[in-house]
C-alpha cells in the first residue's frame, strides 16, 4: 500500500470519528440546555428612517387653513373607520392578511405587498434537513457560548411552521397593508428637494404617497413600503402610473425635475410632459368624473416667463425654462379646484432656515439662490395656507440672517420639554406669518 493511498484512509477515518463525536456533542449540548430557559435574541424590528414618522401621532400638530377641508376629510374617514371597528365588534388587528376588497383588481402597490410577504415568508421556511444544518453550524460556538437560540431541527413541521409565522409578525416587510386614505402625492419625493417636502408633510401628520422612479431608493430614504408612507413606482412619462398612484389623492406636489440634457428623462419630458401627465392624472382622480385632488403644488424656476433671456447657452442645456413654462400653462388650464406655482431660484444645498426667505410676483428676482429645505418649506406652506391659483417666486435673501444665538441656547438646554415648546411656538408663528404673506399674493389672469 502506497503512502498515498494510506493517507486517504486516514482522512476518511479522521472524518468519520469527527462526525461521530459530533452527534454525540450535539446530544450532549441539547441535554444540557433543555435544563435551562433558551435564551432568544430580539426579533429584528423595522426601524422608521424618519424619527418625525416614529413620533407619537398626539405629539403631531397638524397645520391650519388649508386644513380646512383637510380636517374634516380625515374625520369623516376616522369616523368611517370608527364605525367598520365597532360593526366588527372592536378594534382590527394592526396587521390584516388580507385588508383589500374582494370586489375590485388590486393596484401595483397591493399586490406588490403580497407578493413580496409571500416571497420573504418562503424564504424563511427551511427543510428539515436544512434546519438541522442551521442548528449545527449556526448555533454552536456564538458570541462565547456553547448554544444560543432554540434547536429547531427537533420541531415538527406544524410546530416549526407556527414559530416561523410567530416571527414573521415582527416584520414590517411582512405587512400587507390597506394604502392610506386623503394623501398628499409627492411627485419626485427622492429628490434632494423632494425629500425635505416628505419629511415636513409627515411632521405634520399628513398621509404621504411618494411617486418615485426607484423603489430600493426610496425605501433607504423612507422606510419599508407602507411603514411610514406608501410608495408607487413608475415615470411620470408614464400616465398610467400616474393615474394609479393619484387614485383618491387629496393633493399633488409635483417637484420633479430633470438635470439631463440628451437621453430618457430630459427637461421636456420630465418638467413638460410629466407634468402634463400629472395634471391629466389630478383631473382623473376621482369618481363620477369629479377629481379628489383639491390642489395641485408645482415646483418652477425663476425666469421661466422669459425663457429667451439667456440665449444660446438655454439652447446647448435643452430649453429647460421653455420645458418648465409648457408644464406651467398645462398647470394653470387644467381646470383644478386650486393650484399654486412656486418659482424657486437656483436651488443650493445646505443653510436651509438660516437666511431670510424673499417671496415676490412678476418674475423680478433675477440671478438668486436658495435652500432646498427652504423651498420644500415654501411648497407645504402652500399647500396648507388659504392661498389659489396664483404664481410667486421665492429666493433667500443673502444679506439677512437669522439669529442663531438663541436657537443654539435652546438646543444646549437639558429640559426637552423647553425645546419641544420652543419649536412648536415658533413653527405656530412662522404659520401665521406664511398666512399673511401668502394671503398677500395677487391670483394668475388668465
Amino acid at each position: 500500500m502506497d503512502t498515498s493511498s494510506s493517507r486517504r484512509q486516514t482522512y476518511r477515518l479522521s472524518y468519520l470519528v469527527f462526525l461521530l463525536l459530533a452527534t454525540f456533542l450535539r446530544h450532549v449540548v441539547q441535554s444540557f440546555v433543555l435544563q435551562r430557559p433558551a435564551t432568544r435574541r430580539p426579533p429584528l424590528q423595522q426601524t422608521a428612517s424618519l424619527s418625525v414618522a416614529s413620533a407619537p401621532s398626539q405629539t403631531r400638530r397638524q397645520s391650519s387653513s388649508f386644513l380646512y377641508p383637510l380636517t374634516s376629510l380625515h374625520a369623516a374617514a376616522d369616523g368611517a373607520e370608527n364605525d367598520k371597528e365597532d360593526a366588527n365588534g372592536g378594534s382590527s388587528p394592526s396587521s390584516l392578511s388580507s385588508p383589500f376588497p374582494d370586489d375590485r383588481p388590486l393596484n401595483s402597490v397591493e399586490q406588490r405587498r403580497i407578493d413580496r410577504a409571500a416571497k420573504t415568508d418562503k424564504a424563511r421556511k427551511l427543510s428539515k434537513n436544512a434546519r438541522l444544518m442551521d442548528d449545527f453550524f449556526g448555533k454552536r460556538m456564538g458570541a462565547g457560548t456553547v448554544f444560543y437560540g432554540e434547536s429547531l431541527s427537533d420541531l415538527d413541521d406544524e410546530a416549526y411552521a407556527k414559530k416561523v409565522e410567530a416571527s414573521n409578525d415582527n416584520d414590517a416587510r411582512l405587512e400587507i397593508k390597506a394604502l392610506r386614505e386623503n394623501p398628499v402625492v409627492v411627485v419626485g419625493a427622492t429628490g434632494k428637494t423632494g425629500q425635505w417636502v416628505v419629511t415636513d408633510l409627515l411632521s405634520k401628520g399628513f398621509s404621504v404617497r411618494a411617486f418615485v422612479r426607484n423603489l430600493d431608493k426610496a425605501e433607504d430614504l423612507f422606510g419599508w413600503d407602507g411603514s411610514n408612507l406608501d410608495l408607487f413606482e413608475g415615470n411620470v412619462k408614464d400616465l398610467s402610473a400616474l393615474t394609479e398612484v393619484m387614485k383618491g389623492a387629496l393633493a399633488v406636489i409635483y417637484c420633479a425635475g430633470s438635470r439631463e440634457v440628451i437621453g430618457t428623462n430630459t427637461f421636456s419630458q420630465v418638467d413638460g410632459l410629466g407634468v402634463e401627465n400629472a395634471v391629466k392624472a389630478a383631473q382623473l382622480s376621482g369618481e363620477g368624473g369629479v377629481p379628489s385632488v383639491r390642489k395641485f403644488i408645482l415646483l418652477s424656476s425663476i425666469g421661466v416667463s422669459k425663457p429667451d433671456g439667456y440665449g444660446l447657452v438655454s439652447k446647448l442645456l435643452g430649453d429647460p425654462l421653455k420645458a418648465k413654462a409648457r408644464g406651467e400653462d398645462a398647470v394653470r388650464k387644467g381646470n383644478l379646484e386650486s393650484y399654486c406655482i412656486v418659482r424657486a431660484g437656483g436651488l443650493r444645498d445646505g443653510d436651509g432656515t438660516k437666511r431670510a426667505i424673499e417671496i415676490g410676483q412678476g418674475d423680478m428676482f433675477g440671478k438668486c439662490g436658495v435652500s432646498r429645505l427652504d423651498v420644500a418649506q415654501m411648497l407645504v406652506q402652500a399647500l396648507v395656507q388659504d392661498v389659489n391659483n396664483v404664481t410667486f417666486e421665492v429666493k433667500n435673501d443673502d444679506s439677512r440672517q437669522e439669529d442663531q444665538e438663541r436657537l443654539n441656547n435652546i438646543l444646549s438646554t437639558p429640559d426637552q420639554r423647553q425645546i419641544v415648546e420652543y419649536f412648536l411656538t415658533e413653527d405656530a408663528k412662522d404659520e401665521e406669518m406664511w398666512g399673511q404673506r401668502l394671503s398677500a399674493l395677487k391670483p394668475d389672469v388668465l
